[in-house]
Formats: C-alpha cells, structure tokens, sequence
C-alpha cells in the first residue's frame, strides 16, 4: 500500500478562509407587493401637477379635432337619451367624459333616470361598455397629439387594441362606486362623504394610467393594470395630489347650485352647452396630463416580479 501524505498548511499558519454563512432567504414577496411596491428612486422626471395640468389644455385646446369631437359626442349622445325618455337636467352631463370611477356615477345616474331601479343593472352595463370605448378613443388621440401635436385616423388601431384595458378600468370604477356606497352610509354623514371621495380619489390615482399604457406600450390587460399602479406610486411624484386635484373640483361643479342647464327640460339653453362643452374639454385635458406625466416617466417604472410576469404569460 501506498502510504498518503497528509497535506499540510503552508508555512506562515495560512489556513483556507472558512466559508461564509449562508444568508436567509430574501422573505417572499405577497400578492400585493409584487405591483405595488415601488422602485426607490431619488430624481424624477415626472413633471410638475401645474406644468402637466398646462400641457393637458393646451394640447386640447389647441387642436380642433378635441373641441368638434367632444361636442358632436355631447349632442348625439343627448339625442339618444332623450329620445330613450331622459328628462334633464342637462347639467348632469358635465361628467359625460369623466374619467372612472368618476365618470361612473353619472352612468348610475342616467341607468336610474332612464330605466328606473330594476332596468339600472342592464342600463349602466350599457352605459360603462359605452364609456369604456369613448375613453379608449380618447386616449388613443390623446397620446397621439402629445407625440405628433396631431390627431389622425392613425390612432384609430391603438384604441381598438386599449379597448379591452378601458373597458376593466370602467368596471373597476363600477366596484369602487359600489364599495364606496355601501360603507359611506355605516361610518355616519361626515366620514361617509370623506369615503366617497377617498373611493373616487383612489380609483384615478390607481388605474388612470392604464390606458395610456395600453396604447403606447401594447401590453396585456393584466399587465397594464398592475403598472399603472406601480406608477402611481413612484415615490416624490405626487400622483396621488393629482388625482385629488382632479376629483374634488369635479365633484364640487357636479353638487354646484345654480349652475346653467341645473333646470329639468330637453331644451338646454345656449350658456348649459357652452358649460357643459367647456367642463368636458377639462375632462378631457386632464387625461391628457395624466397621459403627459406618465409618457415622461415610462422607463422609470419598474416591471413586475419574474414570477408575476410568469402568471401573466399563463393567462
């Protein structure tokens, strides 16, 4: 047998470093976290709440498609309610291009009027898979006209693909109306009211980006709602003073006493269109800002976890 020669440690008392301890885990990410934790980051170029604000009027307001469109919709659309028996009064209608879940409380209000407590179920289905495609269409052109300065038949295609993405953020504003309604009247007048607005505040600052990720991105339905989320959160960005500084001023015109068109009758007067042309194009300058802030931010918005974007692929 050969006799081994046992190694021995070099001279100078070297011995092999001992190998370092194995670290825990990272702890596993819930459900929620993986779309709604936000990437750290110090510096943003998300613009400001009054340069976004700026840029959404102006390119409403400097193009002309927005302006004939938004009225050719507001007047078919009058047409078609009075015809299905709606009385007034006409100043309801500054919330026709409202943005969910906002826009959905002037869908249950019109179910209501038109088709009473038991037709309302099928009237605001109608009404949201009818709100669902205007804000699709509308997106589409909006992020047109801040990439071209114009609005072309180009857009038409990118609607169509964010449809599907319009129409779940529509019926999300469905549920958060709902939820808001059936918990506002528990907590007593005052904590109801701060509810109902939280509700609405919550639903725009959530999933407003939604579409505009559809279009300009093309990802899935899944995906598109989930980002828009950890958009919203990017810290320092004030996404959220954003959508408050949508909602309250909405809100406060829609209860406003005494505004033009606040009177019950098919035959609104010349100054109830004007407000309520003028109202809608905020609406629709507004999702122009939102579009604004988050085309500058895009690359900073972190993607989904491996595993999510796996779960995704699966569906």
């Amino acid at each position: 047998m050969t006799n081994r020669k046992k190694k021995r440690p070099p001279s100078g008392g070297y011995r092999e470093p001992r190998p370092a301890p194995a670290k825990d885990p990272a702890p596993r990410r819930g459900f929620l976290d993986q779309f709604l934790t936000p990437r750290a980051t110090a510096d943003s170029a998300m613009p400001k709440l009054r340069t976004s604000v700026a840029r959404g009027c102006v390119t409403v307001a400097g193009i002309p498609t927005f302006v004939i469109g938004t009225f050719a919709l507001l007047f078919v659309l009058w047409v078609i309610l009075v015809a299905l028996g709606y009385q007034g009064p006409f100043a309801t209608f500054v919330s026709a291009l409202a943005l969910p879940p906002l826009g959905t409380s002037f869908d249950a209000t019109l179910a209501t009027s038109i088709f009473g407590l038991q037709g309302g179920i099928v009237g605001i289905t109608a009404f949201v898979l009818f709100r669902g495609v205007v804000i699709a269409l509308l997106t589409a052109a909006v992020v047109e006209a801040l990439d071209t300065g114009r609005v072309t038949r180009a857009s038409l295609p990118s609607g169509l693909r964010a449809l599907p993405v319009s129409l779940a953020t529509s019926v999300i504003g469905v549920a958060f109306l709902t939820l808001s309604s059936f918990f506002a009247p528990l907590l007593g007048p005052g904590f109801g009211i701060l509810i109902q607005v939280g509700g609405l505040v919550l639903g725009v600052y959530l999933f407003v980006f939604a579409p505009v990720i559809a279009v300009a991105e093309r990802r899935t339905l899944p995906d598109c709602l989930t980002r828009s989320m950890r958009a919203a959160r990017l810290p320092g960005v004030g996404n959220l003073g954003m959508a408050a500084l949508y909602v309250i001023p909405a809100i406060a015109i829609i209860v406003a006493p005494g505004k033009p068109g606040n009177v019950i009758g098919v035959n609104p007067t010349a100054a109830a269109w004007a407000f309520v042309l003028v109202v809608n194009l905020l609406h629709v300058a507004m999702l122009a800002a939102f579009a604004f802030r988050y085309l500058a931010v895009a690359d900073e918005v972190p993607e989904a976890s491996p595993r999510a974007r796996a779960a995704d692929r699966r569906r």
